[in-house]
């Protein structure tokens, strides 16, 4: 198994990039390469801007550490897979982490690449309110 870990520091409040963060609804506003995320009970299904959609279980949203855990659970396959966000207040701005573990481990420069571009867009979407470029609010709404 191999952890990929990419972090960030954002300027804004650590509650505001935690409400967005911990709205699960939210990831495509600011995930390259998302173009719709809907919730149904502990179910997100992620439309993606190429066309396909992903699955992910959403394990954990601990708002008292400000940690959210989820995993892949297809159509992409993995033998392990955990991916985790945390948020930290830094003095005023705002520290994130983003997290994988997977196995196998032959995704983890394409994984590694996509939390890094992530991050970069959350803060963006907190910092000056630009949407990632995939992503569609009127397939959001639908």
């Amino acid at each position: 198994m191999v952890t990929v870990a990419e972090e960030i520091t954002i300027d804004a409040p650590a509650d505001e990039v935690w409400a967005v963060v911990a709205a699960p609804e939210r990831q495509a506003e600011w995930f390259p390469g998302m173009k719709t995320s809907s919730v149904d009970g502990n179910v997100r299904t992620i439309g993606t801007a190429a066309g396909g959609m992903l699955l992910e279980e959403i394990l954990c949203i601990d708002h008292e550490r400000r940690r959210f855990e989820y995993r892949i659970t297809g159509p992409m396959q993995f033998e392990h897979h955990l991916g985790s966000i945390e948020v930290e207040d830094v003095g005023g701005a705002t520290r994130v982490v983003y997290g994988q573990e997977l196995e196998p481990t032959a995704l983890t420069y394409v994984l590694g690449a996509a939390i890094r571009d992530a991050l970069i867009g959350l803060k963006a979407l907190l910092e000056t309110g630009t949407t990632s470029r995939g992503w569609d609010p009127g397939e959001a709404a639908s």
